[in-house]
């Protein structure tokens, strides 16, 4: 049977090995994503280079400009990979729990999450709590817009666990925000330290001030 010409995949578009072009090239991108996590988390941003990441993505640096065009940009993309397994794994954990729970039921589980994040693979926490402010532009604004997907979860929380009048005359968005900026800072120096302290004692320590919120709550309610 005769093949026309206009049958024949372009050479482009020919597999090899059953694999498309566009998803051989999806694979070597995501290969140089878990590169860069061991050789930024292990190393460092600024101690990095291309061929480094290259030898542990197993690929040939050539592979690296197909994806990328800077060391930054791959920075960019590894930092944007672990945030959205955290959130992931934040969501799934809170979503475990009757929506009728007690609020600071439903906190303890992200805060253990985002603390196993890190502790189980330290690489992730070098990325996203040490160098992400030291890169660029770009992943500062990046590590900016996590702190605040994170901090617009806990607005709703802090609604719970203060009655309404208790937040007359208060910024609901920069308590959130400073409340996740002690819960990151606290993370971090848990990780400083080699994770020495034990992780539940970790998360009643993150725990507290949400609790003092609720004790002054309670107490102003009973005057």
């Amino acid at each position: 049977m005769d093949v026309s010409l206009s049958d024949t995949p372009p050479l482009n578009k020919r597999r090899y090995g059953g694999v498309l072009p566009e998803e051989r090239q999806r694979l070597r991108r995501a290969k140089l994503i878990e590169g860069a996590i061991e050789v930024f988390g292990t190393k460092g941003f600024h101690g990095a280079t291309v061929r480094e990441v290259c030898v542990a993505a197993h690929l040939t640096e050539r592979y690296f400009y197909e994806s990328f065009k800077t060391l930054p940009e791959l920075f960019l993309a590894a930092y944007s990979e672990l945030r959205e397994q955290l959130m992931a794994l934040t969501l799934a954990a809170m979503e475990q729990l009757p929506r009728s729970s007690d609020p600071l039921a439903l906190l303890a589980p992200a805060m253990r999450v985002f603390l196993v994040f890190i502790r189980d693979d330290p690489r992730r926490g070098r990325i996203m709590l040490v160098d992400s402010l030291a890169v660029s532009d770009e992943v500062a604004a990046m590590s900016g817009a996590t702190a605040r997907d994170y901090s617009a979860l806990l607005k709703h929380h802090l609604t719970r666990l203060l009655p309404p009048e208790q937040l007359e005359g208060i910024s609901l968005p920069l308590l959130a925000d400073g409340m996740i900026g002690l819960n990151v800072l606290l993370a971090a120096r848990w990780m400083q330290h080699g994770f020495v302290e034990p992780i539940d004692k970790v998360v009643r320590t993150n725990l507290l001030p949400y609790q003092g919120l609720m004790y002054l709550a309670k107490c102003k309610k009973d005057e």
